[in-house]
């Protein structure tokens, strides 16, 4: 857990810093060009890789010829897709209604054939619990992506800093878990090796499709019926704020579904573990978007400028609804570490066709409406969201209630205290950058007395993930793995 932890802080850190300057150096609709780009790039990536990488993770024996089969199966995919999406750009900008889109469009798609190459070599080393070459890799890919984006964008080279850095970004990934990875295919390639996953593949790759449209409907929406521009500041608003929630639920996801998919039976130990996890996410979560959504008029005006004012309401609405969703996004983990992939499914295009109806619904009151919609349809979504794959684990929402209380209260009080300085700040007639420091610097003490007070199991718990080394050997037992998990996280009682 610790390389995770590591990857997923120094990975958003890069991102953060890299996109607040190329917010200095580019116009929104740049921004809004890359994030219809990156719409599309996402979809297809889901079609790219078919859910075979997880499901190599999540079976209990794999041999050299199915892996194999795997490998081929995900290249010939990503030469496939990428060609496919060079000839339908036209058509895709055209969907958008933004013909500049056709070119971004066909170089981008290059990052799909490159993270095709590498794509089972990184699912590997997380299935023999090797993170820190994940780590590695994703850092240094990061930041080659974030140097050559900014030095592009200095020079003038506008969207196309943003769309070249992705792809040299991604390549570098590659060439590292290559080398990381000692595992290399054969000459063998056959269809019933592929067959031996779809079982688990295809239902968490339709799943995936309709998550998809669940997370990122509102930008193609947006893009679409209210241009680049407003995409622009869509898209920088949900990216300032899912940094944070992303860095700490990505790191826990991924080594809580290798290692829950090993103890899958023993019910007892999995919500243990899930409950403290999702405590870990609310602990860190919860107070970051709190503090943002009360800062957010002086943040946006000191960091990023004037010209990025629409930013502020956004951030408002979306703030609350990042720190809810560090801990529901957390139940996908259940699903698949269940093996119930085809149930995600049926709750996957359930919930997705009501989050389209809301996009839809907001779209008048323009970015704004679009994201308050979203807002309360994740909020109507909660009690089902959680049930449904509670039953999978004979858990109670009662259970998710009390390990994140503690978290909820603290962070309603450090809000309130946040409020209150910023208020007595601009009454005082400070700068805004004054004011913005004072009321972070206010809140965080605020919060970080709370914890050294109360204690909660969830400061010992994050220690603990921090500290979780890979183990002795990648060839571990079932038993050794299940000792691997559980010593991330002290026994309850």
């Amino acid at each position: 857990m610790r390389w995770m932890s590591i990857n997923q802080v120094g990975v958003q850190i890069i991102r953060l810093v890299v996109q607040l300057a190329m917010a200095r150096i580019l116009e929104p609709r740049a921004f809004g060009l890359m994030v219809m780009a990156l719409v599309v790039l996402s979809f297809l990536e889901i079609l790219r890789g078919f859910g075979t990488g997880m499901a190599v993770v999540q079976r209990d024996h794999v041999d050299q010829g199915l892996l194999s089969s795997v490998f081929f199966f995900n290249l010939g995919l990503g030469v496939a897709i990428t060609g496919l999406l060079a000839l339908l750009a036209p058509l895709v900008s055209a969907g958008y209604g933004d013909s500049a889109l056709t070119p971004v469009l066909q170089v981008i798609g290059l990052s799909l054939f490159v993270l095709s190459a590498g794509d089972l070599q990184q699912w590997l080393l997380r299935r023999d619990l090797r993170f820190a070459p994940v780590a590695a890799a994703n850092i240094i890919g990061t930041l080659v992506n974030g140097v050559s984006s900014i030095v592009l964008g200095v020079l003038g080279a506008g969207v196309w800093s943003l769309v070249v850095g992705n792809v040299a970004g991604y390549t570098m990934t590659t060439v590292i878990v290559w080398f990381a990875s000692p595992w290399r295919p054969n000459a063998h390639f056959s269809f019933t090796d592929i067959r031996q996953l779809l079982g688990f593949s295809a239902n968490l790759s339709a799943f995936n499709v309709f998550n998809f449209f669940l997370l990122n409907g509102d930008k193609i929406i947006v893009g679409r019926f209210l241009g680049a521009g407003p995409l622009g500041f869509y898209g920088m608003a949900q990216r300032v704020l899912m940094y944070p929630v992303t860095s700490v639920l990505t790191s826990l996801q991924e080594v809580m579904f290798a290692g829950l998919s090993r103890i899958k039976d023993d019910h007892a130990e999995v919500r243990r573990i899930y409950f403290r996890a999702c405590a870990v996410c609310a602990m860190l979560c919860f107070p970051a978007m709190a503090v943002l959504a009360v800062v957010a008029d002086n943040l946006v005006h000191v960091v990023l400028g004037e010209q990025w004012d629409p930013l502020v309401p956004l951030i408002q609405i979306l703030a609350p609804i990042g720190g809810i969703q560090a801990v529901s996004f957390s139940t996908g983990t259940i699903f698949e570490s269940q093996g119930r992939t085809d149930l995600y499914l049926r709750w996957g295009i359930f919930s997705g066709l009501l989050m389209l109806g809301s996009y839809f619904a907001g779209l008048p009151w323009g970015t704004n409406g679009v994201a308050a919609a979203y807002g309360i349809v994740i909020i109507l979504l909660l009690p089902p969201g959680f049930i449904i794959p509670f039953r999978l684990i004979n858990a109670r929402i009662s259970e998710l209630f009390q390990s994140i209380w503690p978290y909820l209260w603290t962070t309603l009080v450090t809000a309130a205290l946040t409020a209150v300085v910023q208020y007595g700040a601009t009454l005082a007639g400070l700068p805004a950058a004054a004011n913005l420091v004072g009321s972070v610097a206010a809140g965080g003490a605020c919060y970080v007395g709370l914890m050294a007070v109360l204690r909660p199991d969830a400061l010992q718990d994050l220690r603990r993930f921090a500290g979780v080394g890979r183990p002795s050997a990648p060839a571990a037992q079932a038993q050794s793995n299940q000792n691997d998990v559980s010593q991330a996280l002290p026994q309850s009682g």
